[in-house]
């Protein structure tokens, strides 16, 4: 696709997350006091990719599943992503003062609001997936996914990724370079992709590609913003992720262009094209 189509492909998902993100966190204004659900919302809205929910918007496109449906689960990744961005800023942990060009959470309402605010974004995610007055069969389902998605944060998730980060920094013996990532990066990637799954019929087969496509985007995509801050000339590794991960989609015949936009994307990124 055309890089200006693209851009405008990606632009228009993103406002479908982006509405849907905005109305969960005036109810929650509306329903807090003081600065916590203020910081939340802080912490979420404004410029942002949206990659994960995308995956699963681009994942209900290919299965022709309802959007309706899905957004929720997708919502309730980005507004996990969201939470661990807050945590990653503070002092104790990478000490940003900035995040996605403004002052970082914690530097806008302090350390302790910046805690609370993570906290409640976690709660608000895990009550997005369930609080939906579904129908009891697809209930338990749902509650399924919430249990997967909280445990995408446990010691073999995101947190065990942050430690791990924390405890290799400043070091000259590092740990292999999908390690972190493993832990860190790649559980919300897979989560997005069963969350864009969740409503479609699938195959054993078609459910080892999308674990495949998860596992990989995730990669591809740590290593692309590696390589645009400067942390690595992995550039090569970078080719043979966006080469599987073409190969990977290649058996959802013309189905795979929702999915191929997003590996253009990445191939984008580090080209030189449009950003997002």
């Amino acid at each position: 696709m055309a890089p200006a189509l693209l851009h405008a492909s990606l632009a228009a998902d993103r406002y479908l997350i982006d509405g849907y993100l905005e109305r969960l966190l005036e109810d929650e204004l509306a329903l807090g006091k003081g600065a916590v659900p203020q910081a939340m919302r802080y912490g979420v809205l404004g410029p942002a990719q949206r990659i994960r929910p995308i995956i699963s918007i681009r994942l209900a496109r290919v299965f022709d599943t309802p959007l309706e449906a899905v957004i929720p689960l997708g919502a309730a990744v980005e507004l996990l992503h969201c939470a661990s961005l807050i945590v990653d800023d503070l002092p104790c942990m990478d000490d940003s003062p900035f995040r996605r060009n403004k002052p970082a959470v914690h530097i806008q309402f302090g350390e302790a609001t910046s805690v609370l605010a993570a906290f409640g974004l976690v709660a608000l995610a895990a009550r997005t997936v369930v609080d939906r007055g579904s129908a009891r069969d697809s209930a338990e389902r749902l509650l399924g996914f919430q249990i997967q998605l909280l445990r995408s944060m446990d010691c073999s998730g995101l947190i065990g990724g942050q430690a791990l980060d924390l405890q290799f920094t400043g070091h000259v013996s590092l740990p292999g370079p999908f390690d972190i990532s493993e832990l860190k990066t790649v559980p919300l990637f897979r989560l997005a992709v069963s969350a864009g799954a969740f409503f479609a019929d699938l195959d054993s087969n078609e459910e080892a590609l999308l674990n495949c496509f998860g596992h990989e985007f995730g990669l591809a995509f740590q290593i692309t913003d590696d390589l645009l801050d400067g942390e690595s000339r992995q550039r090569a590794i970078l080719d043979e992720k966006l080469s599987t991960l073409r190969a990977v989609i290649a058996p959802f015949g013309h189905r795979r262009s929702h999915l191929e936009e997003l590996i253009d994307f990445l191939d984008g990124r580090v080209s030189g094209g449009p950003q997002e």
